[in-house]
């Protein structure tokens, strides 16, 4: 599995947005990543002083593409989806949420909201859904109250083992027309937050 490598992590100031993290506690915060080249592990009792001097160093160094995790999959609606997917649009917003994630759950209606308002810029929208292999009708319900248009995928193999390495949910994964990622979030946004994002990567393609 091609593991999603990033490199730091900083509070985005736009108000507090929940999130649900791997043991289902929510924490009111979000967190923006970019996906960066490998790096080593700071020791552990390196001082506060020098991890600061290596994030300064890190922000200045040329960062390196890194590809959506290659998947093929089925789709809670049952049709096949896979990598190629990507090719189609100009930005693809990956939405991985879960049906016993609140925050994910609150959101589902806003992304749907901008999945039709983007088409025109040709902004994809899909959702992988962390608990459509083990709780499927949790899954469909939500995506059918919502009146979910947008392709969701259901986790197996790969994909799963990814989904599961993610350390809060909802996480966000913005990705280009090659696949690679171009930005990420971690916690819940609304329409409005998740328009700015898009808007401010689309002018800058």
């Amino acid at each position: 599995m091609k593991k999603l490598l990033v490199l730091g992590m900083a509070i985005m100031m736009a108000g507090a947005i929940s999130a649900c993290n791997a043991g289902n506690k929510t924490a009111n915060e979000s967190v923006s990543t970019e996906a960066q080249t490998d790096s080593k592990k700071a020791d552990t009792s390196e001082s506060a002083d020098s991890k600061k001097a290596d994030e300064s160093k890190a922000a200045d160094s040329k960062k390196e593409d890194v590809s959506f995790p290659e998947f093929s999959a089925k789709t809670v609606e049952g049709g096949e989806i896979s990598n190629d997917v990507f090719k189609d649009s100009k930005l693809t917003v990956v939405n991985v949420w879960g049906s016993w994630c609140g925050p994910c759950v609150q959101e589902i209606p806003e992304l749907q909201k901008l999945s039709e308002n983007m088409k025109d810029k040709n902004v994809n929208v899909i959702g992988i859904a962390q608990d459509a292999g083990s709780n499927f009708q949790a899954v469909k319900e939500v995506l059918d109250k919502s009146k979910v248009t947008y392709q969701n995928i259901i986790p197996s193999g790969p994909t799963e083992d990814f989904v599961m390495s993610l350390q809060a949910f909802p996480t966000t994964f913005f990705v280009d027309s090659q696949g690679k990622i171009v930005y990420a979030i971690q916690g819940s946004k609304n329409l409005e937050g998740f328009t700015q994002i898009v808007d401010d990567l689309l002018s800058k393609m």
